[in-house]
């Protein structure tokens, strides 16, 4: 177990190095959240992998099979789907680079005050996300070095601030580099442990009846294909990957990124969902969410299993920064720039960056620490609803139908749909489902709307 830990330590410190030698790099407000859009394709795919591929996407997806078996890899399914469609319709925002964030695309079309209202609601949809990943980290502390929950956190989420103060965007692509080799690494080696060791699928398909486990719709149609929709359409929505998507070259780079990641994250799912499985064949009193380091420590050599450990804790932290730095940057762009403060500087905005981040870190700590024993992807199944339903309609027809739309029409589909999918909840009704009410809601509000207008002849002075 020594050995295991020692292996873990060197290879986060070997990392932390490596994210801080990006902070150099840094010199603007536009590296520091973009890496001033001069990535190529493989610090582009470096950084989305690593963005994409956190907690919720490995340490998640093995706690959901081993609690519930193969509908684990909907999530992922989502994660690789969604990837594709970055590469189609985002990447083209790469060579316009006149939008630095999707609250300045909502605003572009509906106004000011839609910017604002879509900033705040992203925000802390995005926000919701970051405890679920600090959650999949605490778990992995937790598991190795025997430590409490709440000290646990409190050394993750100042990881997690550490790793993105000082390295911005930069330290995340350099650090995304590394984490996705080690990651592939990792999961050729569980896989082929798994297959041809362990002889696992056989098991599995001998161990576990169809129905639940081996049953990808195993709960109703409508709600497996709405988990999968609320990823895609979550990830869309989320500022950080479409700050990701914009950082490259151009839109060749961008479009070929993305669609590398969506063919790298599904192996990962799709192993993570094995190892779960497994772990509750054999371990089926453990808690979930230790399953998969539990794995590596029995099933890896100790040198190799410390440096997969922390590749994973270094996927949840990368993950979660990315988040954090999304929240900071809509913070930063979209309220502190826009309303609060419109004269200040480029380094006035920089620290507003920075002690963003911190604060966030600071409120991550105290709600974890409540929310210690809830599951990890159900972190991440809300966040992409109130993250997609508010953001995924409008932004989507300011894109292709700009001209179609009165402006007027954007704030009540901004506000009421989140409102209509809370309250489908709080009913008690089932919270997956909620996705296809808020955006249902929201496209109905957007063509009501923008009819009674255009009927009444009211037009609409957008300041953004």
């Amino acid at each position: 177990m020594k050995i295991i830990v020692v292996s873990a330590i060197i290879t986060l410190i070997f990392t932390g190095i490596a994210g801080y030698l990006g902070n150099l790099r840094v010199k603007t407000t536009k590296d520091f959240i973009t890496g001033g859009s001069k990535l190529g394709v493989l610090g582009l795919t470096s950084m989305l992998m690593g963005t994409i591929i956190g907690g919720a996407a490995t340490v998640g997806t093995v706690q959901m099979a081993y609690n519930h078996g193969v509908v684990a890899i909907w999530f992922i399914t989502g994660l690789s789907i969604a990837s594709i469609i970055l590469g189609l319709f985002y990447s083209k925002q790469a060579d316009r680079k006149n939008f630095e964030t999707i609250p300045q695309i909502i605003g572009s079309t509906y106004g000011k005050k839609s910017r604002t209202c879509s900033s705040l609601l992203l925000s802390m949809g995005m926000f919701i996300h970051v405890n679920g990943q600090v959650i999949a980290c605490s778990a992995l502390f937790t598991a190795i070095f025997g430590i409490g929950m709440n000290k646990t956190t409190g050394i993750v989420v100042l990881l997690l601030v550490t790793y993105v103060v000082f390295g911005g965007f930069w330290g995340s692509a350099v650090v995304g580099g590394i984490k996705t080799v080690l990651l592939y690494v990792t999961s050729l080696i569980c896989g082929g442990i798994l297959i041809f060791k362990l002889n696992a699928p056989k098991e599995i398909i001998t161990f576990f009846p169809k129905d639940p486990w081996l049953n990808l719709f195993s709960g109703s149609i409508s709600e497996d294909i709405a988990s999968v929709l609320s990823t895609i359409v979550g990830i869309l929505s989320t500022q950080t990957f479409f700050q990701t998507i914009i950082a490259g070259k151009n839109s060749k780079v961008s479009r070929k990124s993305a669609f590398l990641t969506a063919f790298f994250v599904l192996p990962v799912g799709i192993i993570c969902t094995f190892i779960g499985m497994y772990m509750r064949i054999h371990y089926p009193g453990i808690q979930a969410k230790e399953a998969f380091p539990l794995f590596l420590i029995k099933h890896l050599h100790p040198v190799i299993a410390g440096i997969s450990i922390a590749t994973i804790l270094i996927s949840s932290i990368a993950a979660g920064a990315g988040l954090s730095l999304g929240i900071a940057t809509m913070f930063a762009r979209d309220i502190y720039k826009t309303i609060i403060n419109p004269s200040c500087s480029d380094k006035k905005q920089l620290a507003v960056l920075k002690v963003s981040i911190i604060i966030i870190g600071i409120a991550t700590f105290f709600i974890v620490i409540k929310n210690k024993n809830s599951m990890i992807l159900e972190w991440g199944f809300i966040s992409m609803v109130f993250r997609a339903t508010p953001i995924f309609v409008p932004t989507l027809v300011a894109m292709l139908f700009k001209d179609k739309i009165n402006p007027k029409a954007g704030i009540y589909a901004i506000i009421l749909a989140p409102v209509m999918s809370g309250l489908w909840i709080i009913l008690g009704l089932p919270k997956i489902s909620s996705i296809y009410v808020g955006l249902i809601t929201s496209a109905t509000v957007l063509l009501v709307a923008t009819k009674y207008f255009d009927s009444k002849n009211i037009k609409y002075n957008k300041t953004v």
